[in-house]
């Protein structure tokens, strides 16, 4: 275990502050206190609640709900309307169990360093391409893309190695302190999984270029027009981030697409071979590569992507005119 150590990366979570204790925060923090009595509850007691929550969520967040629901109507044009809404629904209850799930990620058994609970909830398939890579010296580019479990995703593969998950930081200071203490670990007092902001490139080179692993999150719209490219997802254009082929080209990375799903109460993590003959020197074709993957898996599993991301900047009107069709 110690030849996967992560030394790349120090570690930078925030410091407790004391204006954290102020009475605006009171809410925030009662909040956090009622979750953690939850994350006592047993796992497949959390996995319950976290469908009658997504069913809540369906009806307080109708924005959300309209939104997911025309992503689903755009991305299966083909499917009835009633297929839309019973795929509609049970998305709502994947995104539910999802928040549970962060119960495990906060509070685990693996935060104490014992971590046989969390280990008997997770099948690997093909996690040796990842290490033998490793051993090799090669950094390594994790690309997982945006599934409501994609938190424990990240814990599961914590179990076996060490790497950096690349984040957005948040504009809360609470909110980020929580968030990136909740997302370091530290093994032994070293540490273990330690986040990287999204802004911090010359990090994730210097990581990737000594041999590391990079939790890489690369499928949400991207907002800049001078270094977007408009790649097709699922028959439309999508404003996307060639960032993955840059950082393979800049440091020799290899770049591994890791799929989860979760069937039940369990949940199969699955390594992809490298993807080829990348970066090929066109960004946009390699973004199209990368997006036919997604594209299937999420064709096998489409309850459980995140469908209420915005990803391809759609209008108000398109948002109501397609979500009427689901």
């Amino acid at each position: 275990m110690d030849a996967m150590r992560n030394s790349t990366v120090k570690p930078n979570t925030p410091k407790f502050e004391r204006h954290f204790l102020h009475p605006r925060y009171w809410p925030l923090w009662l909040a956090m206190g009622l979750l953690r009595l939850l994350a006592l509850l047993p796992h497949k007691v959390k996995l319950k609640l976290g469908s009658p929550l997504g069913n809540l969520l369906y009806w307080l967040a109708p924005q959300r709900r309209k939104l997911a629901a025309a992503n689903i109507a755009l991305s299966f044009p083909d499917w009835s309307a009633e297929k839309h809404h019973a795929l509609l629904r049970a998305h709502f209850r994947s995104l539910g169990i999802g928040m549970m799930e962060l119960l495990i990620v906060w509070w685990g058994g693996y935060r104490r360093e014992d971590d046989r609970k969390e280990r008997a909830l997770v099948t690997f398939h093909n996690l040796d391409i990842i290490k033998k890579l490793q051993a090799e010296g090669r950094g390594v580019i994790m690309l997982v893309p945006h599934f409501t479990h994609i938190d424990m995703t990240g814990l599961f593969l914590q179990l076996e190695l060490s790497y950096a998950p690349v984040y957005r930081p948040h504009d809360d200071p609470l909110m980020e302190y929580l968030i990136t203490k909740g997302r370091t670990v530290f093994r032994d007092g070293a540490p273990w999984v330690t986040p990287i902001s999204k802004d911090a490139s010359r990090t994730m080179l210097k990581h990737l270029k000594r041999g590391g692993l990079l939790f890489y999150l690369p499928d949400q719209r991207y907002r800049n027009p001078k270094q977007r490219v408009d790649a097709t997802f699922f028959g439309r254009p999508a404003p996307s981030n060639p960032a993955t082929s840059k950082l393979a080209q800049l440091t020799g990375a290899a770049v591994v697409p890791v799929f989860t799903r979760r069937i039940n109460d369990h949940y199969h993590v699955t390594c992809l071979p490298p993807v080829d003959n990348f970066p090929s020197g066109d960004d946009l074709a390699d973004t199209e590569r990368l997006h036919r993957l997604y594209e299937q898996e999420i064709r096998h599993n489409p309850a459980q992507y995140l469908w209420v991301h915005d990803r391809w900047n759609l209008s108000n009107e398109d948002i109501e005119r397609l979500s009427s069709q689901a």
